[in-house]
């Protein structure tokens, strides 16, 4: 049986708590009127703190993201700085 593929686009992170382990980040916005928050969990406290740093830098930008969920894993991801040149050659 095939996984469903979940994606939204042009969300916001509002909030980011650190717990542990644990990455907790709030997020709202797209299409669908998303608001929720989403859990990560990284062990190693380097990658934790580089993590948080980055999602902060996020929510403080305002910079809109694309969620991607399937199965067990999710992802948010910022379009714009992945596909960078691809998107600005399309518009």
């Amino acid at each position: 049986m095939e996984e469903e593929t979940e994606l939204l686009q042009d969300l916001v992170v509002f909030g980011v708590a650190v717990t542990g382990d644990d990455v907790h980040v709030d997020i709202y916005g797209s299409t669908e009127h998303v608001c929720g928050s989403v859990r990560f969990t990284f062990p190693d406290r380097g990658e934790r703190r580089r993590m948080v740093r980055l999602l902060e830098r996020w929510c403080r930008d305002q910079t809109p993201l694309t969620f991607v969920a399937n199965g067990n894993s999710i992802v948010l991801q910022n379009d714009a700085a992945v596909f960078g040149s691809q998107l600005e050659a399309s518009q």
